[in-house]
């Protein structure tokens, strides 16, 4: 599976994703809502009742009736609602869309670190087959009676602790795969293979980087949505000092029985106002809590942007430093080959040891390890730094 197919297949599955997803749907809802409750509204009621008076006759009425209202003016309570509810779709679809950076920015490093894992395992089993190849060199020489037994031991040692790490390798590998599929809601890392990929970001002008985060951070983004509906819920507490009107219209029918039944039809309409004038300082309390929410929320907007500022950065300079190991790693596999190669023609000479051999084994599986490390290591930084200013995939090719 390329990295691609990886993140299209998190992308449907994921259920964290999914959730996160529904609340643009329930930001909808509360929007029908909030409109709804500036729309006209209509009641229906009736009822019926007996009465009994000792010494008088009983008396029966029926009665329905069905009513409706409108609010006229109030105090920008409702239109500040409904703009709030509007601002909660729109942060809602940029914290869905920033979910969707997070996940595939996830895929993508956990399918790094498989391919890390996968690249590393090969330089164990290639030096197990390495070592082997010594032991059974020197198993025959020792049969020749040309070896000391400690050689050999020696080399059967190195040899099965090589199996051992190549055995703990795999593992890694499978384990990188587990946490894989689980992204990918994937039962079963079966038949779940990964392939190499290619990343290219050149290093820029760091400022750059963090203009750029600024700009393109959905969950920045989000965070000011939060700030400007702060803003309307202090709007909407100011309205508990207004006064607030509404008409309402009704009509109804009522009847009793008497001597025969009687209908006797009613209407009403009218205008109605309120205005809380003492209410014990609870709205100037809400009003002061709105106000300190709204500061809350600048200082939470301020520290996040501080936390994208912390994230490019680290990004930068952990890509700054991989991109400089990459040649020095390389350079240190080059020279440990020529040591290896030095080593062993010396011994099968009989002019070296073979502590030298296996030391000059080691030391290129460390080189090669370090190699690995540096190269997946500029691909983990660069995307790193490309999900950091908002923008996971830009790198991948």
């Amino acid at each position: 599976m390329s990295l691609r197919e990886a993140i299209q297949t998190a992308l449907e599955k994921n259920p964290s994703l999914q959730r996160t997803e529904k609340s643009i749907e329930v930001a909808e809802e509360s929007l029908k809502i909030a409109k709804g409750n500036k729309n006209f509204s209509a009641d229906a009621s009736g009822g019926a009742n007996l009465s009994k008076t000792e010494g008088a006759s009983s008396s029966k009425g029926i009665s329905a009736r069905i009513s409706g209202s409108i609010p006229i003016y109030s105090g920008n309570r409702l239109e500040s609602e409904i703009k709030s509810a509007e601002l909660e779709i729109d942060a809602a679809k940029l914290n869905f869309s920033q979910a969707r950076q997070d996940l595939m920015y996830n895929v993508a490093t956990a399918y790094v670190d498989a391919l890390e894992t996968l690249a590393e395992s090969k330089v164990y089993l290639e030096t197990e087959e390495n070592l082997a190849e010594h032991e059974k060199n020197i198993s025959a020489s020792y049969d020749a009676g040309a070896t000391a037994k400690i050689d050999l031991l020696r080399a059967q040692v190195e040899t099965a602790n090589a199996s051992q790490n190549t055995a703990k390798s795999r593992a890694a590998y499978e384990v990188n795969l587990t946490n894989l599929a689980t992204l990918m809601s994937l039962g079963t890392i079966s038949n779940l293979t990964v392939e190499e990929f290619q990343t290219f970001l050149d290093l820029g002008d760091i400022e750059n980087y963090l203009s750029l985060a600024e700009e393109n951070r959905d969950d920045l983004k989000a965070a000011a949505i939060k700030i400007d509906q702060g803003e309307l819920d202090i709007e909407i507490a100011r309205s508990g000092k207004r006064p607030t009107l509404s008409a309402s219209i009704g009509a109804g029918l009522n009847a009793d029985d008497g001597d025969n039944w009687h209908l006797t039809p009613e209407a009403s309409a009218g205008i109605s106002a309120t205005w809380n004038i003492f209410d014990s300082g609870i709205t100037k309390a809400q009003i002061k809590a709105a106000e300190i929410e709204v500061e809350r929320l600048r200082l939470s907007l301020q520290n996040d942007t501080n936390s994208v500022h912390e994230e490019v950065i680290t990004a930068y300079k952990n890509l700054k430093i991989a991109l400089m190991r990459i040649r020095t790693t390389q350079r240190a596999v080059d020279l440990a080959e020529e040591e290896r190669f030095i080593a062993t023609e010396k011994y099968r000479a009989g002019e070296g040891i073979l502590l030298d051999v296996l030391d000059a084994e080691v030391a290129l599986t460390e080189a090669k390890k370090n190699h690995v490390s540096a190269y997946h290591d500029i691909m983990r930084y660069r995307l790193s730094l490309a999900h950091a200013i908002g923008d996971t995939l830009s790198v991948v090719q």
